[in-house]
């Protein structure tokens, strides 16, 4: 949820190496969700996760407009949420 949270914030003017660090985060944990959903046998999310994971890793990055990352930002933690609250 924290994840969400500051996926949303991305929507702001902040500096350079707040989107860094979430870019950073971001990837790392959609790499972990890929492992696990692939561990259960969940082909689909496991390949969405990872191409989640490649999309936001920031060490060569995809260079995509700022309205277009808004809207990718806005759609996972939309995504995220729903997760969260799926498991609840």
């Amino acid at each position: 949820m924290v994840l969400a949270i500051a996926l949303i914030l991305c929507l702001l003017p902040l500096p350079y190496g707040f989107y860094t660090i979430i870019r950073l985060a971001t990837a790392v944990l959609a790499g972990c969700w890929a492992y696990r959903f692939y561990n259960r046998r969940k082909t689909s999310f496991a390949i969405t996760a990872a191409a989640i994971a490649l999309l936001f890793q920031p060490f060569l990055k995809i260079s995509l407009d700022r309205f277009t990352w808004n809207i990718i930002d806005v759609i996972l933690a939309g995504l995220i949420v729903l997760m969260v609250l799926k498991r609840k």
